[in-house]
C-alpha cells in the first residue's frame, strides 16, 4: 500500500499552479491555472477594490477566492508558484500596489505581481503584444503599450471628469435625452417611458427624487445603459445616437493614446474590453468605423482573452516561462467567456 501511494505523492509534488486574479469594486475572480494553460478552477467572490471597500472585506474576498480555487483544484498553497493579480484601485504605474502586495503576503503568498486592472485587460486582449485597448464598463479608460514597452494611459478620471464612452456616461446621457424629450426641448423618445419603468417608477418625473433624494450610485446609473440599448435596438433614434456618440468617444480616446505613444505610421493593433463594447453592437460598429476613417493605421481586433487570463500571461512572463501555441490553445479551450 505504501508503494502505491508514492506515485501520487510524486504527482502532487510536481503540480505547479499560477493563481490569476481580476479584482474589482463588485467582485473578485480567481483562476487556478497550471503551466500548460489548463484552467483547474474558476471562482468568484466579493469586492476587492481597496480604495472603495473596507480593508478587511478586501482581505476576506481575496482569501475566499484563493482558498476555494485551491480547494477545487485539489491543490495546496505549496503548489502555487506565483500569484498574479490585476486590481481596481491600482493604477497602471503601480500606484497602490505595495499595500496589496503586503495583504497577499499576509495571506501566505510571497511570489506576487500586482498590476492595475487596465494592465491585465490589455495583456489579455492583445496577448502581451504592443498596441492599444479601450476599456469600457461602468467607467472608461484607454491604455497603450509601445514597441519599447512604454506605457500610456488616457482617461480613467471617473464620472465627474467624464468617463466618455462608459456605461455611466451612456446612462447619464439617456436621462438627459429623456428629460429633453419630456420637456419638448428635444425629440420624443421611448427612453422617457422605459427608464422609469426599469427603475420601478410610474412616471419620468419620479426619477428626480430617485436620483437626488434616493442617491443613485454610479453603478445604478450605469445599469440604465442596458435599458437604453434595448430602446436603441428597437429603432429609437435618440437612443441610437447615444451609442453612436459613445463609439466616437471611445475612438477619440484610442486616437489620443496612439498620438502619445508616437507610433507614427506603423500598424497599431487596437482591441477592447468591458461590457459596453462587448455587448453593444451599435457602439462597436461606430467605434471601428471611426477608427477606419481617422486612424487608418489601426487594426481593430476582438479581444483574444479576458482580463483574468491577462493576469495569468503576465505571471508567466514574470516567471520567464515561454508562451507557445499549446498554452494559448489550452487557454482558449478552457476559458469561460
Amino acid at each position: 500500500m505504501e508503494q502505491e501511494n508514492k506515485p501520487a505523492e510524486r504527482g502532487k509534488l510536481t503540480m505547479e499552479i499560477i493563481l490569476a486574479i481580476d479584482g474589482g469594486g463588485s467582485r473578485t475572480r480567481c483562476l487556478a491555472i497550471d503551466r500548460s494553460g489548463q484552467i483547474l478552477a474558476d471562482i468568484v467572490s466579493g469586492p476587492s477594490n481597496h480604495l472603495l471597500i473596507d480593508g478587511e472585506i478586501v482581505k476576506q474576498s481575496l482569501a475566499e477566492a484563493i482558498d476555494q480555487a485551491l480547494d477545487r483544484s485539489k491543490a495546496t498553497r505549496a503548489d502555487v508558484i506565483f500569484l498574479s493579480a490585476g486590481l481596481a484601485g491600482v493604477d497602471f504605474d503601480g500606484t497602490g500596489a505595495p499595500e496589496m502586495e503586503t495583504l497577499l503576503r499576509e495571506l501566505g503568498y510571497e511570489k506576487v505581481l500586482i498590476n492595475g486592472d487596465i494592465v491585465i485587460a490589455h495583456a489579455g486582449a492583445l496577448a502581451l503584444k504592443p498596441g492599444v485597448i479601450a476599456l469600457a464598463g461602468t467607467g472608461s479608460a484607454f491604455f497603450g503599450v509601445g514597441l519599447d514597452g512604454e506605457r500610456v494611459k488616457v482617461g480613467g478620471w471617473g464620472p465627474i471628469y467624464g468617463d466618455e464612452g462608459s456605461a455611466y456616461r451612456i446612462g447619464q446621457l439617456a436621462l438627459r435625452g429623456a428629460a429633453s424629450g419630456y420637456d419638448g426641448r428635444g425629440p420624443e423618445t421611448a427612453l422617457t417611458v422605459e427608464l422609469p419603468r426599469a427603475l420601478g417608477l410610474a412616471e419620468f418625473r419620479e426619477t428626480v427624487s430617485r436620483i437626488y433624494v434616493g442617491g443613485m450610485e454610479s453603478r445604478e446609473i450605469a445599469a440604465l445603459s442596458r435599458v437604453a440599448y434595448e430602446v436603441a435596438e428597437a429603432g429609437d433614434e435618440v437612443a441610437r445616437n447615444l451609442f453612436f456618440h459613445a463609439g466616437e468617444e471611445l475612438a477619440e480616446g484610442v486616437e489620443a493614446t496612439i498620438r502619445r505613444l508616437k507610433l507614427g505610421e506603423r500598424e497599431v493593433p487596437v482591441s477592447y474590453q468591458g461590457s459596453v463594447v462587448d455587448s453593444c453592437r451599435l457602439l462597436r460598429d461606430r467605434f471601428v468605423e471611426r477608427l477606419g476613417r481617422t486612424a487608418p493605421n489601426c487594426k481593430v481586433v476582438p479581444p483574444r482573452f479576458e482580463p483574468v487570463i491577462g493576469a495569468y500571461l503576465l505571471g508567466r512572463k514574470a516567471l520567464g516561462l515561454e508562451m507557445d501555441n499549446g498554452v494559448f490553445a489550452a487557454l482558449r479551450r478552457n476559458e469561460r467567456r
